[in-house]
């Protein structure tokens, strides 16, 4: 049985008693034959394994269930991957869920034309109002498959992606950091030789209150600088131009992306201590951020060159005023744009 396995499907479960059952329902709804659901209690301290055991015994053929001490997000992905004997690998948040044809359609296509990687586009669900935002997986004004792939804001997903067990070969997830999808999921899109893209939202990812992304903004979310580093030191296996692609989406993505927007919506005492902090761990990267020239590319782009500057004098005063007045322009240009749908609309209505 093992041997003829396609896919493992890996869900680490801790605290979700309120999502799980949606979770698991979606994922089982259309599951693709010859599929393994690899499902890990993280030593969950709610009613989550009442839930779980109702799968099991629903879904006991197909369900690989395994019950451990608490170790953290990355321990357990590393524990369901050592579990996992699939030919293709992909994970599932527990308090996300997934479009019912997300995961036949994903692997009909790497079977079919033998992917390395395929991934899709994430919708975003807001847990407050209900409301939702597709995000687009590819940046297509990049000129390789990888480059477009790593190039977006959720370039170190791991749940909306599905890789070829042996990409995982030597790495793990770093126990002990949050954000660990940051230091694995390049370099499985680097050691690809073929990126499959499918474009739709198939992956509903839950925006939820008291998450890690969601919760009020400290220096907690810097882990993604250690991550970040050890994906680029992992990343020396690629070649040179897939390094500076990823040094330079690293820097934006993951590291300057922190002190443009989050720290904006800061207007307590903490705002100028978190500002100096982005900006030690900043320019203790060296001055390859200040002449990757992918950065330098984006903050022309987006008019903030000048920030790059400041960074690097520990100008902080400085930074403050600049971030504050790109937002209040990015405010207005939504504003403007929302105003010109509205009108449209109304003129077709006419």
């Amino acid at each position: 049985m093992q041997n003829s396995i396609d896919l493992s499907i890996i869900i680490p479960v801790y605290g979700v008693e309120k999502y799980i059952r949606k979770c698991l329902d979606s994922v089982f709804k259309n599951l693709p034959d010859n599929t393994e659901v690899i499902i890990i209690n993280d030593g969950t301290k709610d009613n989550s394994e009442t839930i779980i055991l109702e799968f099991v015994q629903k879904y006991k053929d197909i369900i690989a269930y395994y019950k451990k001490e608490n170790g953290g997000l990355s321990h357990t992905k590393n524990y369901g991957l050592s579990k996992a004997h699939g030919k293709y690998i992909t994970f599932v948040d527990s308090d996300d869920y997934v479009d019912e044809n997300m995961h036949k359609d994903m692997l009909n296509l790497a079977i079919k034309e033998d992917a390395d990687v395929v991934y899709c586009d994430v919708e975003l669900v807001y847990e407050s109002d209900g409301h939702k935002i597709i995000s687009n997986c590819t940046n297509d004004s990049r000129p390789n498959d990888f480059f477009k792939a790593i190039d977006t804001s959720l370039m170190a997903a791991s749940w909306n992606k599905m890789a070829k067990r042996e990409l995982f070969d030597g790495i793990d997830y770093p126990v002990g950091l949050n954000n660990e999808d940051v230091a694995v999921t390049p370099i499985l899109l680097g050691r690809a030789n073929k990126i499959l893209k499918i474009n739709k939202p198939y992956y509903k990812y839950v925006q939820r209150a008291g998450s890690i992304q969601n919760s009020t903004f400290s220096n907690k979310r810097f882990s993604t600088f250690k991550t970040s580093k050890l994906c680029i030191e992992r990343a020396k296996e690629l070649s040179e131009e897939y390094q500076e692609e990823l040094k330079g989406t690293l820097y934006i993505q993951q590291m300057l992306v922190l002190l443009l927007y989050p720290i904006n919506d800061i207007h307590d005492e903490t705002r100028m201590p978190l500002i100096k902090e982005i900006c030690e761990l900043l320019n203790d990267i060296g001055n390859d951020l200040f002449t990757n020239k992918y950065v330098l590319e984006h903050m022309h782009n987006i008019k903030l060159e000048k920030l790059l500057d400041q960074i690097k004098n520990n100008e902080y005063e400085n930074i403050s005023k600049t971030i504050s007045t790109y937002n209040k322009k990015i405010k207005f240009k939504d504003k403007l744009y929302t105003m010109k749908k509205n009108i449209l609309k109304l003129m077709k209505k006419q």
